[in-house]
């Protein structure tokens, strides 16, 4: 009986093995994209791809209205495309599983729902 429930949880343990690996994997096999999409738009100023990138719970310092759109018009108001640029120059680094943050620690990305996203910034 002890040798059955063993091998029953050895088999389960290979059974869930492949599926963590895999949600990893896929969450490392979309980041370069997402990145290179990401730093692209940051350099070239393009708010609508910066906006289809980020959470649309994004997490800003905005008090009214939609929290993309006023991180957006933010980052025009207080001319800070120039710092972002620069942040996002120095690159990534995991934070755990699913999380990538800058360089920085300012600027944070969550794979969820099989797609990396822009979910907040440091502090706020």
């Amino acid at each position: 009986m002890k040798l059955s429930r063993i091998s029953f949880l050895f088999l389960l343990l290979f059974l869930l093995v492949p599926s963590v690996s895999y949600a990893q994997s896929a969450a490392d096999k979309a980041w370069k994209p997402f990145w290179t999409k990401f730093s692209r738009a940051m350099k070239n100023k393009n708010r609508a791809v910066l906006k289809s990138l980020m959470a649309k719970d994004f997490d800003s310092n905005c008090i009214t209205g939609e929290p993309r759109n006023c991180w957006l018009k933010l980052m025009d108001d207080e001319n800070l495309w120039g710092n972002h640029q620069e942040v996002v120059a120095s690159g990534t680094i995991s934070c755990g599983k699913n999380c990538r943050v800058t360089v920085d620690k300012y600027l944070i990305f969550n794979y969820k729902n099989g797609r990396w996203l822009w979910t907040t910034l440091w502090g706020d």
